[in-house]
């Protein structure tokens, strides 16, 4: 743009008039100009930083208009800071930082804070003629400098103080603050905000509240965080700690203690020993304790800043190491239902005593009791079960010792006998010519002695609790006593059981079916019959046809004497011994009659029909004697059943009957054959006796 002085001299003058006509007009305009409110000016950008550059464009006119004239802080004169003609492109500016563009934009550069404030631009309307004024602001912001925090209290007592913490800001330009607590944004009902935020209150601090705390400033083109800011909040003692926490140690040992406390400012110590004071320091070292250094320890803490104080015991116990104690009894060797008295002796007084059973320790029963420093152990009623090993063992805090074992025994039983075999029964089956090992077995300590008894007879070859019976004869048969004792708990246990001989098929049973044993219990009773007609007619003529209610020959004149009956036939071998039997009803029955064998007459007319025989002599009872068996025989079914009346009782020749030595051919000994009481027993030769009620055998 050329300068008024660069125009040339013959336009001068009208140049001048030029400018006095629009300063006039200007004027004139200024009068009459209104305010538009559907023009604007505005900022691009928004907001201005110092430095850059910035374009004030005007919104809501698109008409050209002849020029431009611009104000700063208001519309006068003396505001004015540029003027722009359209058609000439001529600016009129003081400042060297202004432009004008041709749609009337102010551009300003190097932007300072000054800068700030509300622009004008006036033009005229071509349409309406009239000058119209826009208006717009700019803020112009500069880099913000670093805020700084403030506190109200430098040294706030917790739960008892508040702190007010300000943020300054040597900048005007801030438009928004902001305050971090341990990097985080504050929260909690005793924090407050002043309305602009410069301001943090806390209510009632505590050690939780020293921060750091920061705040940060803003504006549209900078920020700026304070430094952190760290509240020095008082506090504690807290109730001190002590360490070891261990309150045992052996005399001779350091005893090292150490305490602390939360505190700020940190806290001063005393330590006291049962009460007194003794040192002033945090630790406290006793070289080469005794057991007079057992007491109670306490550490006390304080702060002179919040006034308060805080202290901590710990019990100490100074104890030596222990000794082996020494465990006595009042026997080692008791008999069962006894009483054992246990003593532990020890060196240390007030020391626990621990009483140990085979090695662990002992749980008390109803039976056994301590007193009341655990020192005697008694032990009631005792049983073969306290039988064992016992110690006592001493203890205390930092050491334990154990006495040497003490044995302990127990004598007790026989309680009571058990043989093996073992059978349901009171009663074991041997077979014929087997043997047969007979074991009594009792509990007893020490162990018992034993003696056999056979049907009430001791047997001196057997003196421990073994009876061997080899190759089983009918003898053997009987009732065995076991007889066991303890010669130190003076008690003693017997026990019977029967023995019983059988024949092998007695002992197995028979696998013949019915029909067959049927057809062999018929040939038996029929080959029987046989021998016993032929018995009976030898008889019939050596008698010379004898009364068949009288036969005299025969009769023995002392029932003790054993007479022979020998048959001269050449048919009869067999030599016969028998007795003779009488029958009277007035001399009772002697028992030891019932010892001796006897041979009797059956009547010819009674002899098809044996049982008979009984009845038409008045008799109820047939008793078969066999002494030497037990009573456990008597009943057996099985021999009932076999050996029945008509099957034992034959009439032999002559009216005589008798039996065979050793018992019946092709079986075992009978038992009880009848209605009547019978006893088992063994002899050379199977006797018959017949008892009743209105007579006796003489």
């Amino acid at each position: 743009m050329e300068s008024p002085s660069q125009a040339p001299h013959s336009g001068g003058s009208l140049w001048k008039g030029l400018l006095l006509t629009a300063s006039i007009l200007s004027d004139w305009i200024q009068l009459t100009s209104a305010q538009s409110d559907s023009v604007s000016v505005v900022p691009n950008p928004p907001y201005g930083a110092v430095g850059s550059s910035i374009t004030l464009d005007i919104q809501g006119s698109s008409e050209q208009t002849p020029s431009y004239t611009w104000y700063r802080g208001a519309v006068s004169p003396s505001n004015e800071i540029a003027f722009y003609q359209v058609a000439s492109g001529q600016l009129t500016s003081a400042d060297s930082r202004l432009n004008v563009s041709s749609n009337g934009s102010l551009i300003i550069r190097d932007l300072i804070l000054n800068d700030t404030g509300d622009y004008f631009v006036q033009f005229l309307d071509p349409t309406s003629s009239k000058i119209v004024t826009a208006e717009g602001y700019l803020a112009v912001y500069g880099p913000l400098s670093k805020p700084t925090i403030s506190s109200t209290n430098m040294a706030p007592v917790e739960n008892k103080d508040n702190v007010s913490l300000t943020c300054q800001s040597e900048s005007q330009e801030v438009t928004y603050l902001v305050w971090y607590i341990n990097q985080s944004s504050p929260a909690g009902d005793r924090i407050v905000l002043s309305l602009d935020n410069r301001t943090l209150t806390i209510i009632n601090v505590t050690r939780e509240d020293q921060g750091p705390y920061e705040c940060e400033v803003q504006n549209p083109v900078s920020v700026n965080r304070s430094d952190p800011f760290t509240l020095n909040i008082t506090y504690g003692p807290d109730t001190p700690m002590i360490v070891p926490t261990e309150p045992n140690y052996p005399v001779g040992a350091t005893l090292e203690l150490s305490c602390s406390a939360d505190s700020n400012p940190p806290a001063q110590y005393t330590w006291l020993i049962n009460g007194i004071q003794t040192v002033f320091t945090p630790q406290l070292s006793i070289p080469n304790v005794s057991l007079n250094h057992t007491g109670t320890y306490t550490c006390s803490a304080s702060n002179s800043v919040t006034g308060l104080s805080s202290s901590k015991d710990i019990s100490i116990t100074i104890s030596e190491i222990a000794s082996k104690p020494n465990i006595t009894a009042n026997r080692t060797n008791v008999t069962e239902n006894g009483t054992l008295v246990f003593t532990c002796s020890t060196e240390h007084e007030g020391i626990k005593i621990l009483w140990l059973f085979n090695g662990t320790s002992l749980s008390l029963n109803e039976r056994q009791y301590l007193s009341d420093n655990d020192q005697t152990l008694t032990i009631q009623n005792v049983t073969r079960k306290d039988a064992g090993s016992y110690q006592c063992e001493v203890w205390n805090p930092i050491s334990s010792n154990r006495s040497d074992p003490l044995e302990v025994t127990v004598n007790y039983g026989p309680d009571y006998i058990l043989f093996s075999p073992n059978p349901v029964t009171d009663e074991i089956q041997v077979i014929l010519q087997t043997s047969l090992t007979l074991v009594c077995q009792v509990e007893s300590y020490p162990p018992a002695q034993y003696e056999w008894r056979v049907n009430g007879t001791v047997n001196p070859e057997f003196t421990n609790n073994t009876y061997v019976i080899k190759n089983a004869s009918w003898e053997d048969s009987g009732q065995y006593t076991c007889l066991a004792w303890n010669n130190i708990t003076e008690l003693s246990v017997a026990k019977d059981i029967t023995i019983s001989v059988v024949a092998e098929q007695s002992q197995k049973g028979s696998s013949l079916s019915g029909g067959a044993i049927a057809g062999i219990v018929i040939g038996v009773l029929a080959a029987v019959a046989l021998i016993g007609a032929l018995i009976y007619c030898l008889s019939f003529r050596n008698t010379g046809g004898a009364s068949e209610h009288h036969h005299t020959e025969h009769k023995s004149s002392a029932p003790n004497h054993r007479q022979t009956y020998s048959d001269n036939s050449p048919n009869r071998t067999e030599e016969v011994s028998y007795a003779s039997l009488n029958f009277s009803a007035q001399k009772p029955l002697a028992t030891d009659q019932l010892h001796h064998p006897r041979t009797w007459f059956i009547p010819k007319s009674k002899r098809n029909d044996p049982s008979f025989f009984l009845s038409a002599l008045g008799m109820d009872t047939l008793t078969v004697i066999f002494p030497q068996l037990p009573q456990a025989l008597r009943h057996q079914p099985r021999a009932a059943q076999l050996y029945r009346i008509p099957t034992n009782l034959r009439e032999g020749g002559g009216g005589w009957a008798s039996c065979h030595p050793g018992g019946f051919p092709g079986g075992p000994l009978p038992s009880i054959v009848n209605r009547g009481q019978g006893h088992i027993g063994r002899f050379s030769k199977l006797t018959f006796f017949l008892s009743s009620k209105v007579g006796s055998l003489s």
